[in-house]
């Protein structure tokens, strides 16, 4: 994965934020018309969307890289808005008014073990971004979640497991398969204000 820089970060959460007010007016997504080339490469994203109060408000994204890094963005911040089955629909008038975050991620990889013991020594908190799928669903967690939440692995495992619908104890049976990914993940201190890279292990 190229590098990304807080100037990227400040570049896609600017867009990001355009497309929550321009989908709002007009309930269209927005084309960005010949954008840098660097954002035109196929990359999964997320958009995070939170209060002032750093309270989340929509989280939606696209793990793969199944489209370009600005459209994904764009798609993302729209269903984080407006569509994320959690939360009400964000007023678009509130749209200035909140933090706004971005992550950039690898590809994800499948973690192959023989023993499903041998998952916390795969996955490091602070690194590694997971998802969980078995049978009935499958459930992703960013690599800044775990950090933010105090987690150890176990603990971030039997979370994957939960997000995806499943028994927090599924994955210690050997009933997942799990991936893993890393991001660049960009954040607003304030709204609309100063971008800072969140510390992570890249």
């Amino acid at each position: 994965m190229s590098g990304w820089t807080v100037e990227d970060g400040k570049y896609l959460i600017d867009v990001a934020r355009e497309a929550i007010k321009y989908y709002g007016r007009t309930k269209k997504y927005l084309q960005v018309i010949n954008p840098p080339e660097k954002y035109m490469v196929k990359a999964g994203a997320f958009v995070t969307i939170k209060n002032r109060q750093k309270e989340l408000l929509g989280c939606i994204g696209r793990p793969y890289p199944s489209g370009t890094l600005i459209n994904n963005v764009i798609e993302s911040a729209v269903d984080a808005a407006y569509f994320d089955p959690r939360f009400p629909p964000l007023d678009p008038k509130e749209a200035d008014n909140v933090l706004i975050e971005i992550s950039i991620l690898t590809t994800p990889e499948e973690v192959v073990v023989k023993r499903p013991e041998d998952y916390l020594k795969e996955i490091k908190v602070g690194r590694d971004g997971i998802i969980v799928e078995w049978a009935l669903g499958s459930g992703l967690l960013l690599p800044q979640v775990p950090v933010e939440e105090g987690w150890d692995v176990e603990e971030f495992l039997s979370y994957g497991c939960l997000k995806a619908g499943a028994d927090r104890n599924l994955w210690r049976r050997g009933g997942i398969r799990l991936y893993r990914f890393r991001a660049y993940v960009f954040g607003e201190k304030e709204p609309k204000g100063e971008v800072e890279q969140v510390n992570l292990e890249l």
